[in-house]
């Protein structure tokens, strides 16, 4: 499992959902949260689309052997797709820009972006 924060500089405000607790989070414009040992869940930004968290625990995408950390989370946009990696706990951060762009980062583990077929 893994941490997610998520920072919101945009205008409007967004959701989190866990799907595992099935809980809503708010996230309103100027303000940040922290979801601790995330498996799976979707982010939805006003006007802009979601952003699907998938855990993909030690399966690896088929065709991509780096990275090579053990544990994996793809992320998915309707544009992008990122893949990460990581040993132990891991650390993700995505921040919403004040257009409704999203870039994400990481401090522990390697995060690349891929093109998935649809």
């Amino acid at each position: 499992m893994y941490n997610l924060r998520i920072k919101n500089n945009y205008l409007y405000e967004s959701t989190f959902r866990a799907t595992a607790s099935n809980k809503v989070n708010l996230i309103k414009p100027g303000t940040s949260i922290s979801i601790k040992n995330l498996g799976n869940g979707i982010l939805s930004v006003f006007g802009m689309g979601v952003v699907n968290f998938i855990d993909l625990a030690a399966k690896k995408i088929p065709g991509y052997d780096y990275p090579k950390e053990h544990w994996g989370v793809l992320i998915r946009t309707h544009t992008l797709e990122g893949y990460y990696r990581y040993e132990g706990g891991g650390e993700l951060l995505l921040e919403i820009n004040e257009y409704g762009s999203y870039s994400l980062s990481t401090e522990n583990g390697t995060l690349i972006t891929i093109s998935l077929p649809e």
